[in-house]
């Protein structure tokens, strides 16, 4: 741990990406409860306005906006000339922003993959690369990235994803070991998030424990800037995914993947389905 960390102020002003639903849209919740203004950004058409007008509403905080894809090669200037015309400074970085697609590698578009790669690995890296000058100018200074339990676990039916979160919480560590002691860094390692209808319709057929496992995104949101204030590292939310966590690495991997191939299989198939359906 940080141990300068409980002497810091809190952050007030947080830009937040991939935040016009789920996770991020629940980190806007979360940060603006705390009297924080947002800088929020996500893809075009995504509802991002109306989502900063509504919690402009609720919390009565400042909330600017982005509509912009992270991946363009211009995203990151884009938004940094946003944050200057706004006057926005930033002392919390949340890098919420990624994808990733159920289905064995083989049978799955490769386009899909490189997608998944740029989004969650180099996309991250840009915009805290360009970010940092600015978080060393505040004595509050937060990252949060987001990356996934299943950085920590093979995970068949998303190998790419996993791989990309696990690149995620390595960085992290890293760059709180550069940081430390100037900037507040921490990666949030949640399972299976409850974002949407199919994901937890699937969920709740699972057994007892497996749902006890995975949150809901105002949950998650919470436990992460709560131990990110606190100074923690890796930040696992929930009791059961903290033992997942620690009993993990002196599990046998091929014991791990059948056990993760075997309760998220079917949810694979299901997603399949879905995108068959839509064709």
């Amino acid at each position: 741990m940080n141990t300068l960390s409980k002497n810091r102020p809190v952050p007030r002003h947080a830009l937040i990406t991939g935040a016009s639903q789920g996770l991020g849209r629940a980190f806007a919740d979360e940060c603006a409860a705390r009297g924080m203004d947002l800088f929020l950004v996500a893809l075009p058409d995504s509802g991002l306005p109306q989502v900063a007008q509504c919690i402009m509403s609720e919390w009565e905080v400042r909330v600017d906006w982005l509509e912009v894809d992270l991946t363009r090669e211009d995203a990151v200037d884009r938004l940094l000339s946003a944050l200057d015309t706004n006057g926005f400074s930033v002392d919390l970085l949340v890098n919420n922003a990624g994808i990733g697609s159920i289905g064995s590698f083989a049978e799955s578009p490769l386009q899909g993959h490189e997608a998944t790669m740029q989004l969650n690995m180099l996309a991250l890296a840009r915009l805290t690369h360009r970010l940092i000058p600015e978080l060393l100018r505040r004595e509050s200074a937060c990252i949060l990235n987001v990356s996934s339990l299943g950085a920590i676990f093979p995970m068949p039916n998303l190998p790419i994803y996993s791989a990309t979160k696990s690149f995620v919480l390595t960085f992290t560590l890293a760059l709180r070991d550069e940081l430390r002691g100037l900037v507040r860094v921490g990666a949030l390692c949640p399972n299976t998030i409850r974002n949407d209808r199919a994901t937890e319709d699937y969920v709740d057929r699972l057994p007892l424990v497996c749902r006890r496992a995975c949150l809901y995104p105002s949950e998650i949101a919470r436990s992460g800037i709560d131990d990110l204030l606190r100074g923690r590292a890796v930040i696992v939310p929930g009791l059961i995914n903290k033992m997942l966590k620690v009993i993990g690495p002196f599990v046998p991997r091929w014991l791990v993947a059948g056990t993760i191939r075997h309760l998220w299989g079917g949810f694979s198939e299901k997603a399949k389905d879905a995108v068959a359906a839509r064709a």
